[in-house]
């Protein structure tokens, strides 16, 4: 018997969280701190929400095939599903945010994976990584309210 597909997804999603944060760790005792390490560490963390989301939906049966936005994502979970994520978002980040407010937050988030991706190519808009780093953590903690041995 296989891994499910929940459990690859969550796994998947933890470890390019890993990698931003090694990507982001703070400069040596040099002071050296390649800025080009930025570019990496933001498409792995806005890759792991995804995942993360991609996760839940699983876990709520839902098909992954059709939705790549982090906006979409979100907005395609269970109301329950939502309301705890909004939830751990506000305990995370200190906020009292409604659900479009909530969804504002997801809205500047969605192209970061893209665009950051391929910075190069065109010019990536800023990404609040406070905000990546609180919504990878309401998520991940959304999902391990349902699944606590995956800790």
């Amino acid at each position: 018997m296989g891994i499910p597909l929940e459990k690859q997804l969550f796994d998947s999603a933890k470890a390019y969280y890993l990698g931003a944060n090694i990507l982001m760790k703070p400069p040596d005792e040099s002071g050296v701190h390649s800025a080009l390490l930025t570019q990496p560490a933001v498409t792995c963390a806005a890759l792991s929400l995804k995942l993360f989301l991609k996760c839940l939906r699983a876990l709520d049966g839902q098909d992954n095939d059709e939705i790549y936005r982090i906006a979409e994502l979100y907005r395609s979970l269970r109301d329950d599903t939502k309301k705890t994520i909004l939830g751990k978002f506000d305990e995370f980040s200190n906020t009292s945010l409604n659900t479009a407010e909530l969804e504002k937050h997801l809205e500047a988030l969605d192209n970061a994976f893209i665009k950051w991706r391929y910075i190069h190519e065109k010019d990536a808009k800023s990404v609040n990584l406070e905000d990546l780093e609180e919504m990878i953590l309401a998520v991940k903690a959304s999902i391990l309210a349902i699944r606590p041995e995956w800790e």
